[in-house]
């Protein structure tokens, strides 16, 4: 199909494919056929609501509540809740917009982060609602690199295989933000999908590829030397799944649509806190999505599934949470694939977020599990050691912090700067350690310049943890004073040797 289509059409399509995020498990499973029409798969019948899904196994806690895709009168759903769901896989993402638009389904899966692709002007969504966060992508897609490649920065000037405008593409932009690098650094290698990167890599036609796991796995074993360079094990606040139906039905059913999200939120929580369910989930999904059970449970493990204080922190309605939130990826992806030209004046968050339906569960807070905790739970680090002091980082962003002479005190400007250059890589790859390093030019004595440089460094530090609740223990500080200016022969003053370098250490 995709070899039919311009290229900005190919661009459409995989824009927002939610597949790409996870497993990858490609099964035949109960997949429309698209060309035998429509109507007939979509026949509502005594459903409340017919729901789009793909494979992959975010989806699991709905399909194991629900009793399977065709649901059940004594699933957990309609036991609970009173919810009867049609599911759909669904892997043609241009069908499933289709059936949104033509209310021969009333919900369906998205990625937020591309989502700006579908909510612009150049898109065909705008009457979409994003009204629910599912889970977070926790190690299900990937970046693998070759032998030749041992950080970030290496990546520069190599060839890259990645599926453009999807969550493998927002992976890859974030990872390289991390060392100051952006796309014109690299070869690009654009690819329908993340199997294509995969075969591109284990092909040994390209150096680096954004895949989904388990293929990163393959990867590994494919290309003696090579290795998983980040993933969303570290970035584990970039990549989600949630829903978007229409705002007319959403206004129209209101009752509907709060208990299918009491529902899945339910269903979540008891997937993510409860071992049976989580074991009796996989085992519902191999069965209807027609794959291993291992299989399912590996990939499983891979995805943080929300539950209620998840949704009020990324919905931006709990005012004492300070970490990422839907409303700050999308704004900044709506920037980046504009400027990308993959769309054109992509919808403000107020106006594609749906936030009542939470808002009304929130104000009930009665669900009968562990929904009232305070969110997924912030990685808790050891206190540093010495070791981590020269251990190789992931990456290195080099930035420029101007600080009084002699002086170490944090003024606004450099404040700004911090929030503007870090704070995003800071929250997007939370469960990395940061090791923090001070540098000045070669003026002055050696040994006083080393001291000021961890002290500014420190102060670096003490920002982050006071202004935003980061974990002290996950920084590692460092003042290496003129050293890098030393060792480059530069004397006397020079700006480029006055910054901080901010390093992405694995955990």
């Amino acid at each position: 199909m995709f070899n039919k289509l311009t290229t900005f059409g190919k661009i459409c399509i995989i824009a927002v494919i939610l597949a790409i995020v996870g497993t990858g498990l490609y099964f035949a499973g109960n997949k429309l056929d698209v060309g035998k029409g429509l109507s007939s798969s979509f026949s509502k019948g005594d459903y409340d609501a017919t729901i789009m899904v793909n494979t992959y196994c975010g989806f699991e806690p709905i399909v194991w509540g629900n009793g399977g895709l065709e649901g059940s009168e004594d699933s957990y759903f309609s036991n609970k809740f009173g919810v009867k769901l049609k599911i759909i896989i669904m892997d043609d993402f241009e069908a499933s917009r289709a059936a949104l638009k033509n209310d021969e389904a009333q919900i369906a899966y998205c990625t937020l982060d591309a989502l700006p692709v579908e909510m612009s002007s150049s898109g065909t969504m705008t009457d979409m609602r994003y009204f629910m966060l599912l889970n977070f992508s926790a190690g299900a897609d990937a970046l693998v690199a070759n032998n030749t490649i041992s950080t970030v920065a290496d990546l520069k000037g190599k060839k890259v295989a990645f599926a453009e405008g999807t969550a493998s593409h927002t992976l890859l932009i974030n990872t390289l933000e991390t060392s100051g690098l952006s796309q014109s650094d690299i070869k690009m290698v654009r690819v329908g999908s993340g199997l294509e990167a995969r075969d591109a890599f284990t092909a040994k036609q390209v150096d680096a590829a954004c895949v989904w796991a388990p293929d990163d796995e393959d990867c590994i074993k494919a290309i003696k030397g090579s290795k998983v360079l980040t993933s969303t094990a570290q970035a584990n606040s970039l990549i989600t799944d949630g829903l978007i139906a229409k705002k007319e039905w959403l206004d129209n059913n209101k009752e509907t649509a709060r208990k299918i999200v009491e529902a899945i939120l339910w269903a979540n929580s008891e997937i993510k806190y409860n071992k049976d369910a989580f074991n009796e989930g996989a085992r519902v999904f191999a069965n209807e999505f027609e794959t291993d059970v291992d299989f399912a449970l590996a990939s499983s493990s891979k995805i943080n599934y929300a539950t209620l204080a998840d949704e009020l922190n990324w919905m931006g309605l709990n005012s004492t949470y300070n970490g990422m939130t839907g409303e700050r990826i999308y704004k900044k992806m709506s920037i980046i694939y504009s400027g990308l030209g993959l769309c054109k004046s992509p919808l403000s968050w107020s106006k594609i977020a749906y936030t009542e339906i939470i808002e009304s569960l929130s104000e009930e807070n009665d669900l009968d599990n562990k929904q009232d905790e305070t969110g997924t739970k912030a990685k808790s680090f050891t206190a540093p050691t010495e070791e981590m002091e020269t251990t190789e980082a992931i990456s290195n962003k080099k930035v420029t912090i101007n600080f009084p002479t002699a002086g170490y005190v944090l003024d606004n400007n450099a404040r700004t700067i911090i929030d503007r250059e870090f704070v995003d890589i800071a929250q997007q790859f939370s469960n990395s350690r940061i090791r923090v390093e001070g540098n000045t030019d070669n003026t002055g004595n050696y040994e006083s310049n080393v001291i000021l440089s961890k002290k500014r460094a420190q102060a670096v530090v003490d920002y982050l943890v006071s202004e935003y609740g980061m974990d002290r223990n996950r920084f590692i500080v460092v003042g290496n004073g003129p050293k890098h200016a030393v060792e480059d022969g530069v004397v006397g003053a020079d700006e480029r040797y006055r910054r901080t370098d901010f390093n992405l250490i694995a955990d």
